[in-house]
This record gives structure tokens, C-alpha cells and sequence, in this order.
């Protein structure tokens, strides 16, 4: 048996070794005039094709002995060809030096690199540059840019949970929230030089993310002074409108902007800088609907003004190395913010928020082999939202369920300080070992998080009267409906925590023949979670975990097929640590519950008085206080069999050039969520009875309808909490309406005594939370010298029963989750919304005639899953049964159970129809880009033109999904949301 084993080992080395004596091939540096490395180079040998790293290193081997001509090309420099002559077993050294193009667009353009394929990595990902960015229509916000991305959007990543599945990075340093997940601060895109989506098939020096990981690389300081000026401006008077009356939306009003730049030497060759500003100003409309005011539009709507700024440097101290570093910060104001429509201007709040981020970079590069790259970067920042009325104002907001109108004063006020600190360090080598080529990266990353937040109830209490004839807000003598204010306690949130993350990693390139790469890596990454109770006790641990992430590629170059270059990958990518996966560890108290008391005595003689929790108290004890419900929110456990969450992915691929321009890939991509976190009650089953055929009215006891028929509930659950406390209340005799029922119908005394309540709550892995994303990708790609092109066409299915990493689902504002509240298990599995069924999209950028230019983005999409839902409300809804007549059992009766049923049930979501059920509209855009140069010597005027929506596409993004949403009227199916307006943005600027 090991002989045979040996003699198959030697079988595949030997001519592999044979071969490669036979061969040769080619390396080196790309470089720019002071001798920095030059990133994302593309360097060509005949067919073969290479991308220079972070060092500027690239290689290509397996040539057969002859003459080769070498090209070279970098956007901002350049082109460079060199003639060299491969020997059999050698591999010739060869440095380019980059000289400088002036930076003009047009050049750019001309100088684009040719379509390529890496045959070195299995990634499957995109990357946009600076001239593909300047060609395409302008977006405020960068993440916009990821829509370019086949399969992705900007804030769901081929199958990722939300933005908060997603990893960030702005030159190096990890910009991700300690807090939330997903991106905290990121450049204007017009500072960019490169953005780049990468995650399939991303190897074990990538970071863990489970949708996609996106590097932001802004541009850097030359050996020419260089640098542009623009502003832009767009007014809701000359663009359409999808804001309908009756629907709830808002929209841009006005948009101004002065955006600029400037870049280039402090010491020739060694000492570079590059300078950025961004100033804006920006102003919505939003429909109004508060009935105490008039105008189809708020009258004081939000406004914001923001200033950013980046500064970065490098300098080249020797030949070997290069230090850069960056300093970003950005400061943003805003009035009136957080409306919907329906706030009253002194409900609203004012936004005070400052981001500073900054990152120090040390490369060292002892030959093209060897290279040394040291990173530490972080941010800090704090926000707040600040009621106008001050704290100490109680806020005023109508008794509904959903959009309730607000008054006097926000509702609660909020604060916010997320902080990071981290640490990179990799070393890459090149080099043969035992006949094979090998290309090693090993380093490590350590990242240190910090996440305060805070929010408070604004006057310690809400007033919450029912919408009655004749409400005034300033007259608290028109609130009293039966003899009874509703009151809002609670909901505050308080969290202080720390988290980190670290990893250490090896990824191995491995060339074991001329047309095929196994690429293994293993990452080993240890999470840890940090909290600081509400309490003021000591910190501690909350969370903790490791584990082993393999990562394993193949490559292969299929020359007898013409050409195609085949991939596949597997691998696991955890999800970092963040705050809201331990937030409610017991001991911490991040959550308090939200309690809704009935007020009975008189009403307050003005608006702003409140009562002290010490008040309540002593007026529920003489009967002027009576607690109605509770919606629990502060549920905590015990940490048990804890794993940090990841997500294993499969993808598989196939891509062909056609010559130097045109690209061609399809692939499949099969993502699993493992591992999601949740709190978890052990006695779920045992807590809860469950009722069937259970009928929703309304207050006034009339049918809830859905779809033109009385809503009735396949299954409903009742906590046994609300049934021992109801039989208490019936044995004390304070229950008395004999048209009630007290009890599930059917249940017997002794079926009663024998139930009981006790929650084991624990903050555990989920094996019953799945989630699965397929996905089939054709891409097709084109670059020439003056006009670049892509598209691509996406099939997607994206089901589970969990659409986050962690914390509430969707369809939830907050809560433990649907493994504390059984009733938000019913009908939970499904088509999870966010994903497209069908994707496609086109672009395509260029020069025209007559100077000028410009681009065009159209996209395609079928509509978002839609579920509709119930919340269950024993103040707002009532629910029934049928119950035979005791004289005439063929005769039903429709009996209401009493509400203190459903007093610890309150805020459970119920979804009546199998999740994505429905689906919006599909929608599609057009987007264009002009704009004309003026040259003047080295200095040219641009006048930009961008139009957005040019279609008038109105398609619905976003609807009321709750069927009983008010007192006594339904808003299910009201509009929420459409795609944004067709829309003309103008601008100029000036580039020199």
C-alpha cells in the first residue's frame, strides 16, 4: 500500500519537475519614478496575465524558452513595454518604472488596462477605478457604488444579512461599526482611487464577513501637483416626484455642494501629500400628516449640513520602504430630523454628530520574493439626537400602533460613541520548494472595539391618548377617552461594551503544474465580547470564542478548451464580533421593558407635567394608575454553548477571455449561515398554550379584514403567565364579565392547575436558525481605449427563517427574537426579503465626440419579498373564538378573550401568510452621465450633467405590512416607499 501511494507521488512531482526544468519564467516590481511599489498594476506576457500587490510585485512563470515582449499599464501612469529572453530554469528579474500621465480624464480613459483573468487567486469579485467611477452618473453616498456589483446591492452582499453582515476597510483599516456591524464612516467618492467588493472565494488573509468585504482605496500624492474643484446642485423644481398624497415618503428638496482636492509633492521623489474637502448642504420634503397642521408638506422639514475633510502623506525614506499615513474627519448637523409626516416640528430632534479615522502604513520590500506590510488605524466618534424640548418635556404621541402622530417633544433622546483601534501586519514570499512554486502570505490582525449607547425617555414618560373628537394637543382636557389617559413607560436602552477581534493566517499559492493552482488557507480567529452593566457594576466578560476558518482554492487553466480558466473555492468566514451578539447577556441590563399605564385621575392642567416613577406608584396604589400591558423587551440568559456565527460558502467558476478586450464568467455561489446567535428560552413549548382558529377584531368588535375576508389565525400563542395571573384576578373576584373568556376554550380545571411558567433564557447558537443563498452569475466585460463596458445577469434564492446575524428579525422594531416569542415562529420560513429573484444590469462609459463624455448605468430587478403581519396588541385588537352554545351545541357563539390574556404577548409579530408570500413590483433605472471638457494648457473646465431615474420608473420599494394597525382602521398595504424620482443633477468643476 505505501508503495503504491509513492509510486502515485512521484508520478505527479516528477514530470511536474521535468517541466519545470524545461521552462522558465518572469517576476519583478512595478515602481513609480521615487520607487514606491505601484498596486493593481496589470502586467501581460503574450496571453498571461498578472496584478502587482500591495508591494508591487508580480510573476509569471511556466513560459517556454524565447523571446517575450512585457507590457505594463496603471491608470495615472504610463504605459511601459520591455522585450526579455526566458531561458529554460530560469526566472528573469526585471523593474518597471511608471512615469506619470497628466491626470485627465481622457487619458485615463486611453490608458485603461485590457480585460484580464487572475490565474493566481480563485477570487470572483469586482473592483472599480477612478476612471470608471468618473464616467459613471455621481452618487453622494459610496456604497451606492457596490449596486455596480453583480448580485449585490448596496446594503445586501450576495446573500448577506444586511449591511451588518458586511466588512469595510478605508486603506488598509477596518472601518466597521463595534456596535451594529456593517460601515461607520467612509470617504466622498470622489477621493477614490479603487473600490473593490471582494468575498468569493476570498482567501484566508481576507477578513471574516458573511456577505462581502469592500476595500475603499482613496488616491495618494505624485510627483506633478494636480488636483480638481467641483460643485453640484439639484432642486426638487426642476425633478419629478413619486411622493402621492396618502402614501408616506420623502424626497431630496435641494442639494448643494463644493467638493475639491489637491495633491502632489513636498519633497521630490520622497515626501507626497494629497488634501481633501467636502462641504454639503441638503434639505428634504416629507408629506405631512399631522392633523393640526396644513400644507401637503411639512412645514419645517429636515436639513442637514456636513463637512468632511481627508489629509494623507507618504514618504519613501529608502528604497525599501514607504510609510503613508491619513487623517479623515467629518462633522454633520441636522434640524428637524427623523420625520415621517407625521411629527409635529417640536416632535422632532437635532442631529450633532463628528467622525474622526486615521491609519499609519509601513511597507517594507527586500526584493520582489519578500515584502513586509505593518497597518494600525481606528476612529472614534459620537452622535447624539437631541429633543427640542429638552429632557425634562414628556412627548406627546397618539395611542396606534403604526405612524402615530407625535407632539410637544421627541420621545426619547439618544447618544451614541463607537470606537476601534486595530492592528495588521502581513509578510508575503515568493520562492520554490521541492520543484513547485509557492507564494505564502502569513500575518495576523488584532482589533480593539468600544460601543456606548444610550436612550432615555424623554420627561421619564409618554403621554399616549387615543385620536378622539375634538384632540388638542395643548389641551390635556380633550385627551381623557372613558375616564383614562394612556401613559408610555420604559424602552430605555443603555449598553457600554468592548469587543475583539483577532486572527492569525497563512494562505499558500501553489503552482503544481503549468495549468494548475491549489491555493490552501487557514485562518484561526478568537472573538471576545466585553460589557459594563447599566447598573455600574464591574465590567465583564460576556462573550467568548475561536475557531479554525479553512480556506481552499483550485485553479485551472484550460488552454485545450479554449482558453477558459475554471475555479473553485470553499471555505468559512465568521462573522466579527459586535456588540448587539452579547447585548443581552444577563447581568448587563442593556434593555428595559415598555409599559403602557392607564392614568384615571384628572387631567394634567398642562401638557409638559409628568409623574415620577415613585408617583405612579403611590397613585396606582390609590387606584389613579392601572398597568394595561407590557411589551417585554429586557429579556437576558446565561451564555450557553456560545459559537461565533459564520457562513460557509461554496463557489464555483468559469471565465474566458476573447484576445485583450473582451471577458466572459459565469458562476455559482451556495452561501449557509451557521452558528446565528439569538436568545433562546429552553421552555418555550412548556410556556406557552397554543389556540387555533383564532378571529381578530377590532376594538369595536368588528372583523379585521385581509383580502376582503375576516382574518382569522391558524395558531395563536398564549402565555401561561397571562393565564395563571388572569385565574388569580378570578379568584380574587375582580374579574367579572361573563361575555369574556378567561381561558383556553376546552381547557380543564385540572389542565389549568397544571400549568406553569418558567423561562430558561440562555444566549445561545440556534441550530433550528437557517438561512441559504444560491446564486447563478453571467458577467461579461469589455475595455478598449476609449470606452469601457459591462453586464451582467443574476438568478437568486435566498430562504430561512432568520434574515440577521443577530438580534431582532425584520418585520421587528426590537426584542428578543422568535426563540423567546413562540408566536413569531408561526410561518416564519420562506423567501427572506432583500434579494431579487432576477438581476441585471448594464453600464457602459467612454469618450464621445466634440470633448465630450460620459456614462450609463440601467438596471433591472424583480421586486422584494413582502410579508404581511399581525402584532398582537390586547389594547388594539381583540381576539375571538367560535364556542358552541351550551343549550344548542350546532349554534356557535363568538367569544372575546379577555386583553390581560395577552398582557406579556404584546409586540409579538405573527406572520398570517407563509413568509414572501408576495412580492413588490419590478422596477428598472437609467442612469446618465455627460459632461464637456473645456481644455485650457494643463487645466480643463468640465460641465457635468447627471440624470437619474430618466425612465420615471415609480415602482413601490416598501409598504405597511401590519393588518391592524390602528385603533380601529387598518393601514396594511399603504405605501411606504418607491424608488427615488427621476432626477437632474448639474454641476462644474475644474480639473488641473
Amino acid at each position: 500500500m505505501k508503495a503504491t501511494v509513492l509510486t502515485a507521488v512521484l508520478a505527479a512531482v516528477v514530470p511536474t519537475v521535468a517541466v519545470a526544468q524545461t521552462r522558465g519564467g518572469v517576476e519583478g516590481r512595478v515602481v513609480d519614478p521615487a520607487g514606491r511599489p505601484l498596486a493593481s498594476a496589470e502586467v501581460s506576457v503574450d496571453r498571461w496575465r498578472a496584478t502587482t500587490d500591495a508591494d508591487g510585485a508580480w510573476r509569471i512563470t511556466h513560459l517556454e524558452p524565447g523571446l517575450y515582449r512585457i507590457a505594463v499599464r496603471r491608470l495615472g501612469y504610463r504605459p511601459s513595454r520591455q522585450e526579455v529572453q526566458v531561458e529554460p530554469g530560469r526566472t528573469v528579474l526585471v523593474t518597471f518604472v511608471l512615469e506619470l500621465a497628466p491626470f485627465m480624464l481622457d487619458s485615463l480613459v486611453v490608458s485603461a488596462p485590457p480585460s484580464s483573468i487572475s490565474t493566481t487567486d480563485a477570487e470572483f469579485g469586482t473592483k472599480l477605478t477612478v476612471s470608471e467611477i468618473s464616467l459613471l452618473p455621481s452618487t453622494f453616498d459610496l456604497r451606492q457604488l457596490i449596486a455596480l456589483t453583480p448580485g449585490a446591492r448596496p446594503d445586501q452582499i450576495w446573500g448577506g444579512a444586511s449591511d451588518q453582515a458586511n466588512s469595510y476597510s478605508l486603506d488598509g483599516t477596518t472601518v466597521n461599526h463595534p456596535g451594529l456591524g456593517g460601515a461607520l464612516l467612509l470617504p466622498s467618492p470622489s477621493w477614490i482611487e479603487a473600490l473593490e467588493v471582494r468575498g468569493l472565494g476570498a482567501g484566508a488573509d481576507v477578513g471574516g464577513a458573511q456577505g462581502g468585504l469592500v476595500e475603499v482605496v482613496t488616491l495618494g500624492g505624485r510627483n506633478v501637483i494636480e488636483g480638481a474643484l467641483r460643485t453640484s446642485f439639484e432642486s426638487a423644481r426642476i425633478n419629478g416626484t413619486n411622493l402621492i398624497p396618502g402614501e408616506i415618503g420623502r424626497e431630496l428638496a435641494s442639494r448643494r455642494e463644493l467638493d475639491g482636492h489637491v495633491r502632489g509633492p513636498l519633497v521630490h521623489d520622497r515626501l507626497h501629500f494629497a488634501l481633501f474637502g467636502h462641504v454639503i448642504r441638503q434639505e428634504e420634503q416629507v408629506l405631512n400628516y399631522v392633523p393640526s397642521t396644513t400644507g401637503a408638506f411639512v412645514a419645517q422639514p429636515p436639513s442637514f449640513r456636513e463637512e468632511r475633510g481627508l489629509a494623507k502623506l507618504s514618504w519613501k525614506p529608502s528604497g525599501r520602504d514607504l510609510l503613508e499615513g491619513s487623517l479623515m474627519g467629518r462633522h454633520q448637523n441636522g434640524d428637524r430630523v427623523g420625520q415621517t409626516g407625521y411629527e409635529a416640528a417640536d416632535a422632532t430632534e437635532r442631529l450633532r454628530q463628528w467622525n474622526l479615522t486615521g491609519n499609519l502604513t509601513w511597507q517594507r520590500s527586500w526584493s520582489p520574493r519578500s515584502a513586509l506590510t505593518v497597518r494600525v488605524g481606528g476612529f472614534t466618534t459620537r452622535e447624539w439626537h437631541d429633543p427640542y424640548g429638552g429632557l425634562a418635556a414628556p412627548g406627546i404621541e397618539l395611542f396606534t400602533r403604526v405612524d402615530p402622530p407625535r407632539y410637544q417633544n421627541a420621545t426619547f433622546r439618544t447618544g451614541a460613541a463607537p470606537s476601534s483601534l486595530g492592528f495588521t501586519t502581513a509578510w508575503t514570499g515568493r520562492g520554490r520548494l521541492a520543484g513547485l512554486e509557492h507564494e505564502v502570505k502569513i500575518g495576523g490582525e488584532y482589533t480593539l472595539g468600544g460601543w456606548w449607547y444610550e436612550r432615555r425617555r424623554n420627561g421619564g414618560m409618554t403621554w399616549r391618548p387615543l385620536r378622539v373628537l375634538g384632540f388638542d394637543p395643548a389641551s390635556p382636557a380633550t385627551w381623557d377617552y372613558l375616564g383614562e389617559i394612556p401613559t408610555g413607560w420604559g424602552g430605555d436602552v443603555l449598553i457600554n461594551s468592548t469587543v475583539r477581534n483577532g486572527a492569525l493566517f497563512v494562505q499558500e499559492q501553489v503552482r503544481i503544474r503549468s495549468w494548475l493552482r491549489f491555493n490552501p488557507g487557514f485562518r484561526y480567529g478568537w472573538w471576545t465580547g466585553d460589557l459594563t452593566p447599566a447598573s455600574g457594576a464591574p465590567r465583564f466578560t460576556a462573550v467568548r470564542d475561536q475557531a479554525l476558518e479553512p480556506r481552499i482554492g483550485v485553479v485551472a487553466e484550460l488552454n485545450g478548451l479554449g482558453g477558459l480558466v475554471a475555479k473553485a473555492h470553499w471555505g468559512r468566514y465568521h462573522q466579527p464580533m459586535f456588540a448587539a451578539l452579547f447585548d443581552r447577556v444577563v447581568g448587563a441590563g442593556t434593555y428595559s421593558d415598555e409599559e403602557i399605564w392607564s392614568y384615571l385621575g384628572q387631567p394634567p392642567g398642562t401638557p409638559t407635567r409628568t409623574f415620577t416613577l415613585a408617583e405612579r406608584d403611590s397613585l396606582a396604589a390609590a387606584g389613579l394608575f392601572r398597568l394595561e400591558e407590557t411589551v417585554r423587551l429586557g429579556q437576558a440568559g446565561g451564555v450557553a454553548q456560545y459559537h461565533q456565527p459564520y457562513m460557509e460558502q461554496a463557489v464555483l467558476s468559469l471565465e474566458r477571455a476573447f484576445g485583450t478586450r473582451w471577458k466572459v464568467g459565469v458562476a455559482y455561489v451556495d452561501r449557509k449561515n451557521r452558528d446565528m446567535v439569538a436568545l433562546v428560552d429552553r421552555n418555550i413549548a412548556s410556556n406557552y398554550t397554543v389556540l387555533e382558529n383564532v378571529m381578530i377584531l377590532d376594538r369595536f368588535n368588528q372583523p379585521v379584514l385581509f383580502g376582503g375576508q375576516p382574518l382569522v389565525l391558524e395558531r395563536l400563542a398564549m402565555s401561561n403567565e397571562d393565564i395563571l395571573y388572569v385565574q388569580e384576578l378570578l379568584r380574587q373576584g375582580v374579574l367579572l364579565d361573563p361575555n369574556k373568556l378567561y381561558a383556553p376554550p376546552g381547557m380543564t380545571p385540572a389542565e389549568l392547575a397544571a400549568l406553569r411558567y418558567d423561562p430558561d433564557f440562555v444566549l445561545t447558537t440556534v441550530p433550528e436558525a437557517t438561512r441559504r443563498f444560491h446564486q447563478f452569475q453571467l458577467r461579461l466585460e469589455a475595455r478598449y481605449r476609449t470606452w469601457w463596458a459591462g453586464a451582467s445577469a443574476t438568478l437568486s434564492a435566498l430562504k430561512g427563517n432568520y434574515n440577521v446575524v443577530t438580534g431582532p428579525d425584520d418585520y421587528t422594531n426590537g426584542g428578543p427574537g422568535p426563540w423567546v416569542r413562540l408566536n413569531e415562529q408561526y410561518n416564519f420560513f420562506g423567501a427572506l426579503n432583500n434579494q431579487s429573484r432576477f438581476d441585471g444590469k448594464v453600464y457602459l462609459g467612454g469618450l464621445l465626440p466634440a470633448r465630450f463624455r460620459g456614462g450609463v448605468f440601467f438596471s433591472y430587478a424583480t421586486g422584494d419579498r413582502v410579508t404581511p403581519t399581525l402584532p398582537i396588541s390586547g389594547l388594539l385588537t381583540d381576539f375571538a373564538v367560535a364556542i358552541p352554545q351550551t343549550s344548542n351545541p350546532a349554534v356557535m357563539d363568538t367569544l372575546s378573550f379577555h386583553r390581560f390574556l395577552f398582557r406579556s404577548t404584546t409586540g409579538h409579530r405573527i406572520f398570517i401568510q407563509p413568509r414572501g408570500t408576495y412580492r413588490h413590483e419590478a422596477r428598472a433605472s437609467l442612469d446618465l452621465h455627460l459632461e464637456r471638457s473645456f481644455p485650457r494648457g494643463r487645466t480643463e473646465v468640465v460641465l457635468v450633467v447627471d440624470g437619474f431615474n430618466v425612465l420615471g420608473d415609480g415602482s413601490v420599494t416598501g409598504i405597511q405590512t401590519e393588518v391592524n394597525s390602528g385603533f380601529f382602521e387598518s393601514d396594511y398595504g399603504r405605501v411606504r416607499s418607491r424608488v427615488p424620482p427621476r432626477t437632474l443633477r448639474l454641476g462644474a468643476g475644474v480639473r488641473f
